[in-house]
């Protein structure tokens, strides 16, 4: 295997110096910058596949270096290094997508280590030969539509609420679901208002709705009447999922869940849709099959495809550049105890809702819930069903 290239970027000597050390017995190599310019010089002469920043930085801070590494190297991983009086900047720059991940001076130097094989554990994964040659069944892999582009852009240029508004109510799908979200019983509020909406939810989770609408919405063409109803049913499941992932957090955990993530429960199962696209009636009549005998679908699916949904969403929620988080919850909602996991709260909890979202569907799932889950999210089993009982209620 090639040695995995990392490049690290802080202003401070000594913390140069001491990633040096800490990395001096692994097997990566090691490149290091004092300053943005330096660290771009890098990287036209060096092949690197991880580039890891400090935020503030004179000149040209981390932020605005891992938007040109973006834009020039978009296939380098990015992670911000960062202390907690940049919150504000590192926060927006997972919200963009400009970094994967962030890691607080100081850090734990095992820890720092772990994270960055766990990290390119997963993109090894991701990037599996028997992905690229299931995908080539298909002429390309589904782009989002040019109107959600505009709206997101409305968001990511600053514009002001109005505009986005008029964007919005021009277009019945996103409007329609965005009212959805907003009236079900879990926000408890009722408004026809999409401006209203917009303001309630705030402009980084109304732009991760459409991006979500934008995703879902590029599989419903040229679909037929029996796998139209196998992607409804995952539409209300996503839909379920999404509340309970909200409700744990808001119920259970006594805080929000964090933007970055607001939709890793609508777009968990997001590879049923790819696969679907991909294989059409015969993966439908396939997972039909499983629930008639009582198979577990990630079985039933490696067998006859040779790839399972979970890795099928992982890799296109990568390819289309989305948040570590998200990627997770649909690479790992099956698996939340997989020691490559980085952010373990939130998979762990859309594994959760999950669950039980197909429980108020009466999707058949023949796996137990994993030994553990409850006590690890430092919930009670008892109390957390008798809330989900009422939501289905509800």
């Amino acid at each position: 295997m090639k040695e995995k290239t990392i490049l690290f970027v802080d202003d401070e000597e000594s913390i140069l110096k001491s990633i040096n050390r800490i990395f001096i017995d692994t097997s990566y190599v090691i490149y290091t910058a004092k300053s943005g310019n330096e660290a771009l010089n890098i990287l036209k002469e060096v092949d690197v596949e991880l580039v890891i920043s400090d935020m503030r930085m004179p000149n040209m801070d981390g932020y605005t270096l891992l938007s040109e590494v973006k834009r020039l190297c978009p296939n380098t991983i990015r992670i911000i290094l960062s202390g907690y009086s940049d919150e504000k900047l590192v926060f927006k720059a997972l919200q963009q997508n400009i970094a994967k991940l962030y890691i607080m001076k100081p850090w734990d130097n095992k820890e720092l280590i772990n994270i960055i094989n766990q990290i390119f554990e997963i993109e090894e994964l991701l990037l599996e030969k028997n992905f690229f040659s299931i995908i080539n069944n298909i002429n390309e892999l589904p782009t989002m539509n040019q109107r959600y582009q505009r709206m997101i852009s409305i968001i990511e240029d600053d514009g002001d609420i109005d505009m986005l508004t008029r964007s919005i109510e021009s277009d019945f799908v996103v409007s329609s679901k965005l009212l959805h979200i907003v009236n079900s019983a879990y926000y408890k509020i009722k408004t026809g208002s999409i401006k209203q909406a917009v303001v309630y939810l705030g402009l980084q989770n109304v732009r991760s709705l459409i991006q979500t609408t934008a995703i879902i919405d590029t599989f419903t063409d040229a679909i037929s009447i029996k796998t139209k109803k196998l992607y409804d049913l995952i539409w209300k499941q996503a839909f379920f999922c999404n509340r309970i992932v909200n409700m744990i957090y808001n119920d259970f955990l006594q805080r929000k869940l964090p933007e970055v993530a607001f939709t890793a429960g609508l777009l968990h199962n997001i590879g049923i849709l790819l696969l679907l696209k991909i294989y059409g009636e015969s993966y439908s009549d396939m997972i039909i099959k499983a629930q008639n005998d009582s198979t577990a679908i990630l079985e039933v699916e490696k067998v006859g495809f040779g790839i399972v949904h979970s890795e099928a969403g992982g890799y296109l929620l990568k390819w289309w550049d989305l948040p570590l988080p998200i990627i997770e919850a649909a690479l790992f909602h099956h698996t939340p105890f997989d020691n490559r996991v980085i952010n373990k709260e939130i998979v762990s909890v859309v594994y959760l809702a999950q669950k039980y979202a197909c429980e108020i569907l009466g999707i058949s799932v023949f796996t137990e819930v994993e030994s553990g889950i409850f006590e690890s999210l430092n919930i009670d089993r008892d109390m957390f069903e008798k809330a989900v009982k009422k939501m289905e209620v509800e």
